[in-house]
């Protein structure tokens, strides 16, 4: 199995996935009956804040209809329902407490057309709700197509449900928070890759070898960036992996096989 070796170190989220969307070939037959299923229904998914929470959602469009959506928090990673409506360029979604009433956010290069999903860059305005009313700010992650059947999202990696699949990135994501290597080795498939950049690389065969090695790969810089992640509703590259953040991590059914370190 070839495994991501792209440079992606000061990307965005985003950048990343565009940049593996336009480098990494998918395997069209293998995955045919899938698309095809999929074509007319789109994910959208975005990262920011709820005053100043850090959130990410995910709205599932059908057509140009809201279908079912969701939020969460990332200091809880548990899903909100949500449903809503759009009007021009105005979203009203509503959970069990409370509204989020937003608009598109544009860059200009929407030029004179409205702003609607496929020509915006994010979403503001603000939730309502228990008495309050809260300033939320959402950056556009990325848009592609979405399981018709919603709440398998790694169906092309894995027959799990998603939860036990998210429970091996959560497990590896806060034993390496902690710095526990023997715990975070229970999520790795050796043997690991380590990428140091697009031209060197490195292979890491055991926990052991993961223990000595830990300080030089599980750097500042590196927990700092995986501590601005989150392992959850990640997105699915090449139809083999979840990757974690810009490209920190990327997991299988069997656990984490790449890292991209960062000096």
């Amino acid at each position: 199995m070839k495994t991501p070796r792209l440079r992606l170190h000061g990307l965005t989220r985003r950048h990343t996935i565009a940049m593996l969307a336009a480098l990494l070939t998918f395997s069209m037959s293998a995955n045919h009956s899938a698309l095809a299923q999929t074509e007319n229904t789109t994910g959208v998914t975005y990262s920011g804040t709820v005053g100043e929470a850090k959130v990410g959602m995910t709205l599932v469009l059908h057509g140009k209809a809201i279908g079912e959506g969701h939020y969460f928090y990332y200091r809880y990673l548990k899903d909100i329902a949500l449903t809503g409506q759009q009007s021009g360029s105005n979203l009203t979604l509503q959970e069990a407490n409370g509204t989020f009433n937003l608009h598109f956010v544009g860059n200009g290069s929407n030029g004179e057309k409205p702003l609607d999903f496929p020509n915006s860059v994010g979403l503001a305005g603000t939730w309502s709700g228990g008495g309050k009313t809260l300033p939320v700010k959402l950056a556009l992650e990325g848009m592609s197509p979405a399981d018709a059947n919603a709440g398998h999202l790694y169906a092309m990696i894995t027959d799990e449900t998603d939860e036990t699949f998210e429970a091996r990135a959560q497990g590896f994501y806060f034993a390496a928070l902690k710095g526990d290597p023997k715990q975070a080795a229970r999520f790795v498939h050796f043997p690991l890759r380590v990428n140091w950049g697009a031209a060197r690389h490195e292979t890491i065969d055991s926990a052991n070898q993961l223990a000595a090695n830990w300080h030089r790969i599980f750097t500042p810089r590196y927990l700092a960036a995986l501590r601005d992640a989150v392992p959850h509703d990640m997105p699915v590259i090449r139809s083999q992996y979840a990757m974690l953040g810009a490209g920190l991590a990327f997991f299988t059914d069997k656990g984490v096989e790449v890292l991209n370190a960062k000096q």
